[in-house]
């Protein structure tokens, strides 16, 4: 047991930093997929939202009969 203190609590250190590291840089890309999606179901809804309104004109004719 030649090892220092700081020689044998690095690594455990490096490894608590390298997981919280990793768990906020997935938090982020999540969080920007999620606001991605939303922004597109957003603009999807607006879309079919315009796309649902029709207007209809129903031009009859009449025939003369005699």
């Amino acid at each position: 047991m030649t090892k220092t203190l700081a020689a044998r609590t690095a690594p455990i250190a490096l490894a608590a930093l390298l997981s919280a590291a990793m768990l906020v840089s997935t938090n982020a890309l999540a969080s920007h997929q999620y606001r991605v999606s939303v922004a597109a179901q957003e603009s999807a809804t607006v879309v079919a939202s315009s796309l649902a309104v029709q207007h209809v004109t129903i031009v009859g004719h009449r025939l003369a009969r005699a």
